[in-house]
């Protein structure tokens, strides 16, 4: 492995040009390991980011997710294309039941229900499985021809997980990555827990503090790692290995490896420079210059992370970073995660790449929202005011905000101005999705509320304070 020093200089270069707070990134490549830290963990303070800060892992997850499942697999538990859940389907899903390799392959048909993972009040897999999917809708039939992300499909795979073993998902996913040689997922470390950051327009990061999630996408999403944690995580990734035996064989890695389901040419979920051939089990699989690669990336808050890959090479990257920096796929170099990740596959691929060349070209990308329009007056609201409930997803509410001049959704932690449009449409943008969430009235005592951007609005109707 290249000296770490060097390495380090330009992962330093690289944070200031992108204008990152703080950065983490481990390296495994063969036998060696090492791990590399710049910046702050939290601009209020500037205390800096170290090797133990814990980071959340978001969508990291889905590939652990896979891998606990292959290993169940393997001890006859469970198969890919047994047919399973068939007592918690949702409307539309196909009377047999979902395959397994359906739900870890984004080919199950099955909305992401993110507003649903986010705001309702349950705290199990199981729960959610057995109180909210028989109230919910799929609009696609599975197959392997259509990729549609979705994030209640992994929810799906731990209760899965739990019905077969018997077992609560929390100690399942603890003790594999207790075998891993991770700390489990509650853990609390030496190094505190990194801070999201915005960049406002004087250039300033504001601190808004650790990331936090709440209910189911607290399930799924909440594991939290160190960059010290992930040199296990990307060993086990690469060879199979635990702490202290093998977790998973050849066969098994080759297989959540294998591209089963087609994938975009450009996506904003992936490297621009990632050639995709298809998405496998928790991974984009692709190639880099022509070598085979495996990419996953995640966002939580404004916390992002990225997982790289590359089997044939004995190497892999992760990369934690505390503010939200995006994908860019018209832009050659992508994003900050890609520049850092991609320099250092590069320099131990033996070749040498100039620094300029992962330089943003112009100022760099960050996530945001729409343009919110005019807020809605409680006043001209005042008969929509109240709480409503939808039997899958529980109870929202249409309350004035703590300024009287515009009104507020809320949906367990998830919580939103309402807004009007030209057109008087009612809607809110909240976090946990990208798109507008449109609110009709529809009746007396009565909400037409769009939960979810890919099915037909839900009924939600008055219940007494």
């Amino acid at each position: 492995m290249p000296d770490v020093g060097c390495l380090a200089e330009g992962l330093a270069s690289l944070r200031a040009a992108w204008r990152v707070p703080g950065v983490c990134v481990t390296v495994v490549h063969g036998d060696e390991a090492a791990v590399l830290v710049d910046g702050i963990r939290d601009a209020s303070t500037g205390t800096p980011l170290r090797s133990r800060t814990l980071f959340p892992l978001g969508s990291l997850t889905k590939s652990l997710i896979a891998a606990f499942m292959a290993q169940l697999v393997e001890q006859g538990l469970t198969g890919w294309e047994t047919r399973q859940l068939i007592d918690v389907l949702p409307h539309g899903a196909p009377r047999d039941g979902y395959m397994l390799n359906q739900l870890l392959t984004h080919s199950s048909g099955m909305p992401s229900y993110d507003m649903l993972l986010a705001g309702c009040a349950d705290t199990t897999p199981g729960d959610a499985a057995r109180r909210r999917l028989p109230h919910l809708v799929t609009v696609r039939a599975p197959g392997c021809e259509r990729h549609s992300y979705s994030d209640l499909a992994y929810l799906l795979t731990c209760h899965l997980a739990e019905e077969t073993t018997g077992r609560p998902w929390h100690q399942l996913v603890g003790d594999f990555l207790s075998e891993l040689g991770a700390h489990g997922p509650r853990d609390k470390q030496d190094g505190g827990l990194v801070h999201g950051h915005e960049l406002d327009d004087a250039g300033a990061f504001t601190d808004s503090g650790p990331p936090r999630l709440h209910g189911l996408s607290a399930v799924l999403s909440g594991l939290w790692a160190s960059a010290e944690d992930m040199t296990a995580v990307l060993r086990f990734h690469l060879t199979g290995l635990g702490m202290h035996r093998r977790l998973l064989g050849a066969e098994a890695l080759e297989y959540l490896r294998t591209p089963r389901t087609s994938a975009p040419t450009t996506s904003a979920n992936h490297p621009a420079c990632v050639v995709a051939e298809g998405y496998g089990y928790g991974w984009l699989a692709g190639r880099y210059r022509g070598a085979r690669i495996l990419v996953h990336s995640s966002s939580v808050g404004a916390v992002r992370g990225m997982t790289v890959v590359m089997p044939q090479r004995r190497l892999a990257v992760n990369v934690f970073c505390n503010t939200g920096v995006r994908h860019s796929p018209a832009r050659a170099h992508c994003c900050f995660r890609c520049a850092v990740v991609f320099s250092l596959v590069d320099a131990l691929s033996g070749r040498e790449i100039g620094m300029a060349n992962r330089l943003p070209a112009g100022k760099p990308e960050r996530m945001a929202g729409s343009t919110p329009g005019r807020r809605a007056c409680p006043c001209s609201l005042t008969t929509l005011m109240g709480t409503y409930h939808h039997p899958g997803f529980g109870h929202i509410c249409l309350a004035p905000s703590t300024d009287g001049g515009g009104t507020v959704f809320s949906y367990g932690s998830v919580v939103g101005e309402v807004y009007r449009a030209p057109n008087g449409a009612l809607y809110t943008m909240c976090s946990v999705d990208p798109g507008p969430i449109a609110i009709t009235p529809a009746g007396i005592d009565r909400l037409a509320v769009r939960m979810e951007r890919t099915v037909p609005a839900f009924e939600f109707v008055r219940v007494s304070e």
